[in-house]
């Protein structure tokens, strides 16, 4: 749904981080976050579209507009503990350069948490137009009771505790 290349450049990722490192977490975001957003049929409709080269009218403007700023904030949430590490089949290591000093962990906790913040308040907007407008999307309300569909979520907003 989205390139590493739109990314680096609406984000503050660095140019240099290895679009290998980045590309994983853009489909994890857009599979673990978004597909709750959007329910599976209608995430499926929208993948088969942008595969096919196809996507326009209502659905261009819901990625555009709703689901394109969410998913660049997952990726960048989804990415900030790995940026900073290589793993090989010896160890995993850090990064390091003369002229910067590594995060300590309640640093990157904060950062997470701020990024996190952005990403669930788009992911709020979506989920807001989307209902809003489900007339537009049939394939939004369209989820079987079959285990392997995500149904939509009703809110974007995670508190920490859950029953």
């Amino acid at each position: 749904m989205m390139s590493v290349d739109y990314l680096r450049d609406e984000t503050v990722l660095n140019g240099n981080v290895d679009s290998n490192v980045l590309e994983p977490f853009i489909l994890m975001a857009q599979n673990v976050h978004l597909e709750t957003v959007t329910g599976t049929n209608l995430f499926n409709k929208i993948i088969a579209d942008l595969e096919a080269v196809s996507i326009t009218g209502n659905y261009k403007i819901l990625l555009d507009d709703y689901l394109h700023p969410a998913l660049l904030q997952w990726s960048l949430y989804e990415a900030l503990p790995f940026v900073n590490y290589n793993f090989t089949n010896k160890s995993i290591s850090t990064k390091d350069s003369d002229n910067s000093t590594a995060i300590d962990l309640s640093e990157l906790t904060y950062l997470r948490q701020t990024v996190r913040d952005v990403a669930e308040y788009y992911s709020q907007r979506a989920i807001a137009y989307l209902q809003d407008n489900e007339d537009l999307f049939p394939e939004y309300t369209s989820n079987g009771d079959d285990c392997s569909d995500i149904a939509t979520s009703s809110t974007a907003y995670f508190s920490g505790i859950q029953f």
